[in-house]
């Protein structure tokens, strides 16, 4: 058998928003090395904490079972409200990116789309302007008056079709406050059609039963150049920063995650 055969092979799956939980590199890469945010968590403990400079917010990561396993608190000062965004422990890691960078990078011009805007355009229906549903009815969207936002993943429990039994996959939160560019960084990357890649094998049942996995497989290392290759472009061309020390860099396995 040869060395590329023997390699692991990973399935492109769609929707992207019950593909599981994926590489939480997708999160904490990008900050840490781009966006110079900072580790601040004990060493061998199971929470992961990351702070920017100016420590005006928090990322957690935290494995329990009971709470949001992501939340980024952005800690208000003076004027300034606070404001929290949660995800699950099975919100895909590439979808939370993109809310983590669009918080990091700050607001630009083209950013500044209004996140009801964002389903519109991807045609999801609405029932007026509060409450969204993707149209294969996965996923529910709340939009409640005070401006928070609630994203609600569900799957069947029968193969392949939607039923009347449906178990809760993840949930998102952002509270009040929480920037409209931010929230509408994650919503767009939420619709996008394109595909993730993962270890199928690791995922969940219930989800395996309510996606499309492509039958061509790609090679693992693939999706370890896919991650770093979105790092290296999200340093400004400008500029020519030095990459700071990362605990595992490409060509280092990619962590399974059963969840």
């Amino acid at each position: 058998m040869t060395e590329t055969a023997r390699q692991p092979a990973l399935a492109q799956v769609s929707p992207r928003y019950l593909a599981g939980g994926g590489d939480p590199r997708w999160v904490t890469a990008p900050l840490q090395q781009v966006y110079q945010w900072q580790i601040a968590h004990l060493p061998l403990s199971p929470v992961v904490r990351v702070i920017p400079r100016d420590r005006k917010a928090e990322l957690h990561l935290s494995p329990d079972p009971d709470q949001p396993w992501w939340i980024l608190r952005h800690l208000g000062a003076g004027e300034e409200e606070s404001w929290t965004m949660s995800f699950g422990a099975r919100t895909p890691a590439e979808i939370i990116t993109a809310a983590t960078i669009a918080y990091a990078a700050g607001p630009t011009p083209e950013d500044l789309l209004d996140p009801v805007t964002v389903l519109e355009q991807a045609g999801w229906p609405s029932r007026h302007q509060r409450h969204f549903d993707s149209p294969d009815g996965h996923v529910h969207i709340g939009r409640l008056a005070n401006g928070s936002w609630h994203i609600k993943v569900t799957a069947g429990m029968e193969p392949w079709r939607i039923s009347q039994q449906q178990v809760a996959v993840w949930e998102a939160h952002f509270t009040e406050h929480t920037p409209p560019h931010v929230v509408a960084a994650f919503l767009t990357d939420l619709v996008s059609p394109d595909p993730v890649l993962r270890h199928e094998r690791t995922m969940a049942p219930a989800l395996r039963y309510s996606v499309r996995i492509q039958r061509e497989r790609v090679p693992a290392q693939q999706a370890e150049a896919t991650l770093w290759a979105r790092v290296d472009r999200l340093f400004p061309l400008s500029t020519s920063r030095e990459l700071p020390p990362s605990p595992q860099r490409p060509g280092s396995p990619l962590p399974r995650r059963t969840r």
